[in-house]
C-alpha cells in the first residue's frame, strides 16, 4: 500500500489582494468538488452523481484516458471529504481534510492511500497523484475563493 500526502495552507500570510477563506468556505469548496470534480482536478473529465444520502454521495468520474469507475464519497462535516474506490483493479482511500498547523492557519491536507495488484500500475498512479492532486488542492482554493468574492460583490 502506498500513502501520499501533502498539505498547503488556505490563506497565504502577507498577501493582502488575497480573499481569506474561512473553514466554512473551504468545506462549500469540498462539497462542490466532490459532487463535480471536473473543473477542480484536471485528470478527471466526466463525473456524475448517481446517488445521495445524507452524508456523502456515490459518483461515477471518468479520467483521462477512459477508465470510469465508481466512488463512494463520505463527508464528515466541515473537516474531511473521503473518497473511496473498491473494484478488482484498484482500492483506494482519498481524503480531503480542513485541519490547521502549529500557528493557528487554516490548512488543506489531501491524503491518498493506494493498493493495487499489480506494483507497476501503482507506481504510475502514485505518481499521477503525486503531481496532480496539489494542482487539484490549489485549483480548489482558486475556484473557492472565486466563488466566496463572486458572493461578496
Amino acid at each position: 500500500m502506498r500513502v501520499i500526502s501533502d498539505t498547503v495552507r488556505v490563506n497565504q500570510p502577507g498577501d493582502p489582494g488575497q480573499v481569506r477563506l474561512d473553514r466554512q468556505d473551504v468545506w462549500a469548496g469540498l462539497l462542490r468538488k466532490a459532487a463535480n470534480a471536473v473543473p477542480f482536478v484536471a485528470g478527471i473529465v466526466e463525473c456524475a452523481v448517481v446517488e445521495r444520502s445524507e452524508n456523502g454521495l456515490v459518483r461515477e468520474v471518468v479520467f483521462q484516458g477512459g477508465e470510469r469507475v465508481r466512488e463512494k464519497v463520505v463527508f464528515e462535516p466541515e473537516w474531511r471529504v473521503a473518497f473511496h474506490r473498491a473494484d478488482d483493479r484498484v482500492r483506494w482511500v482519498i481524503h480531503n481534510d480542513i485541519g490547521e498547523d502549529e500557528a493557528g492557519e487554516l490548512t488543506l491536507t489531501f491524503r491518498a492511500e493506494l493498493d493495487l495488484h499489480d506494483d507497476a500500475e501503482e507506481d504510475r498512479i502514485a505518481a499521477s497523484m503525486r503531481t496532480g492532486y496539489p494542482a487539484a488542492m490549489g485549483t480548489t482554493l482558486a475556484l473557492t475563493r472565486e466563488a466566496v468574492a463572486a458572493r461578496s460583490a
